[in-house]
């Protein structure tokens, strides 16, 4: 694999985001680039294509975009990894999904936010779906019998004591309209300081799909920073639930979330 060390700046750039690519649509692809861009901050997007054949064009190498073709499948967190060891200065990494659209101004009023509090390490603002409702993507920390319920309970049908206690977990007793600090902050969109991002190592390359966001987010906080949910702008998130549909990928899910609790507890309640 090449190494990539780009010529340092007088002035580090006020944002670099790296996007994991897939198999993804173009269509995708093209609304998370153009969503990115769209803003009057310095900033620089970087793409690793972990698919079997690449997805896209090298882009011109001094341009607002950087692209690379991996050849193999190095997980969500590892491809993450290889960029934020590799990529030029910055004042913050933005951890972005390939399938999310930025709303305007997102970027410039996260950055001014975290420029006023240092003690904040990662930031996530309001996420919605396409049709415009909201994705409940705040969670406190992972325990055994939330996981289990959540993935073999579906809403209809769904005794109240267990509503109550999903919803305990996704936060929704305390709400979506108020700025406050998540235990476990959603992968699609990480908003960080770059010093602490690089301070934690990045991602642990251990969790090739699923829990790295909670593991991140638990490094950031054992360092004695604040991850924050800011609802005062959006995201827009083309969500799945892969887990939740797929045999294979509930397994992904179930190994990811059995190397969490290894590393940092098991907790049945």
């Amino acid at each position: 694999m090449e190494v990539l060390r780009l010529a340092s700046r007088e002035k580090p750039l006020d944002c670099v985001a790296c996007v994991i690519l897939y198999k993804n649509p173009t269509w995708m692809i093209e609304n998370v680039i153009s969503s990115f861009l769209d803003t009057k901050l310095n900033v620089k997007l970087y793409i690793i294509d972990n698919s079997p054949t690449p997805l896209m064009k090298p882009y011109p190498p001094q341009g607002p975009v950087f692209y690379h073709f991996v050849g193999q499948n190095l997980g969500y967190g590892k491809a993450h990894n290889w960029c934020i060891r590799r990529s030029e200065p910055s004042k913050y990494f933005l951890v972005l999904n390939p399938d999310v659209i930025i709303s305007k101004g997102t970027i410039e009023e996260l950055s001014q936010y975290l420029d006023k509090d240092p003690s904040i390490g990662m930031i996530c603002p309001r996420v919605l779906n396409k049709d415009q409702t909201l994705q409940y993507l705040n969670k406190r920390r992972p325990n055994l019998t939330d996981l289990f319920l959540r993935r073999f309970y579906t809403a209809k049908g769904m005794f109240a004591f267990i509503k109550k206690r999903l919803d305990h977990y996704e936060m929704r007793d305390i709400g979506y309209d108020d700025i406050y600090e998540v235990p476990f902050m959603t992968g699609a969109f990480m908003f960080c300081r770059a010093e602490v991002l690089k301070k934690v190592d990045g991602f642990d390359p251990r969790f090739f799909m699923y829990f790295e966001d909670a593991d991140l987010s638990m490094k950031f906080q054992r360092e004695g920073y604040k991850t924050i949910y800011y609802p005062y702008v959006h995201i827009t998130h083309f969500w799945k639930r892969e887990s939740q549909k797929s045999l294979k990928m509930a397994l992904v899910f179930m190994i990811s979330g059995m190397k969490y609790f290894h590393k940092w507890g098991w907790k049945l309640f």
